[in-house]
């Protein structure tokens, strides 16, 4: 089954600056996709040493602080999963809209 078929929540493709957090530093890179449960990141992988199950935060402006674990790593970067309540979710699942809709910018 491809990854689209079993991703239970719609990625929204974007391009915009994140600050990642990783308990020590601060790092920057762009977000590529972002949903509901999740996001890729986009960064210079020699700034950031990822391990799977990694704690991370990322802060995009216009949405706030985001937390969550590295669930694998890609080519550019690193996809993660969030920890949200019920609030949360549905908060950003409003916002992340918003982008699609156009009122999400940078």
């Amino acid at each position: 089954m491809a990854d689209r078929e079993r991703r239970r929540h719609e990625r929204i493709k974007i391009d915009k600056t994140v600050t990642i957090r990783d308990g020590v530093a601060e790092h920057r890179g762009r977000v590529l996709d972002i949903s509901s449960s999740g996001a890729a990141v986009s960064m210079n992988k020699s700034d950031l040493h990822l391990e799977d199950d990694q704690n991370l935060e990322l802060e995009l402006e216009e949405i706030g602080v985001l937390s969550g674990n590295v669930v694998r790593a890609l080519d550019d970067g690193f996809a993660m999963s969030f920890d949200l309540d019920d609030e949360s979710e549905d908060r950003l699942i409003s916002e992340i809209t918003g982008y699609r809709t156009g009122s999400f910018t940078e």
